[in-house]
């Protein structure tokens, strides 16, 4: 392991989870209904992407100090509120606040 990947592995908290190809493949697959709203410097939201790290999850990111994304997470969700899980399901659209909250749906879902 080369030093930054060492140094990467130590501040998200170790190293990401390993999946076969296949299962990977599917994961991904599942994650493109996922989107992350966050600020880039807020210690709630750096909690949830360190856990996607950790899950190996590809979850689009939206910095919602942007406009479109903070207009989104505001007349969509409901709420200008981050981080901010939107889950597109089936049946609509769910938003899902809290940083506790998100980490439990990802483990859930992709543990």
């Amino acid at each position: 392991m080369n030093l930054l990947a060492g140094i990467k592995n130590f501040l998200m908290g170790g190293k990401p989870q390993q999946r076969s190809p296949e299962a990977q493949a599917q994961v991904n697959e599942n994650c493109v209904h996922l989107s992350l709203y966050h600020f880039p410097a807020c210690p709630y939201c750096i909690k949830v992407r360190r856990q996607l790290w950790r899950l190996n999850l590809p979850i689009e990111l939206r910095n919602a100090q942007k406009y479109k994304f903070s207009q989104a997470l505001l007349e969509q969700g409901g709420l200008e509120q981050v981080p901010c899980l939107r889950i597109e399901e089936l049946d609509g659209i769910q938003w899902l606040y809290e940083s506790d909250a998100i980490i439990h749906y990802l483990q859930q879902h992709f543990s």
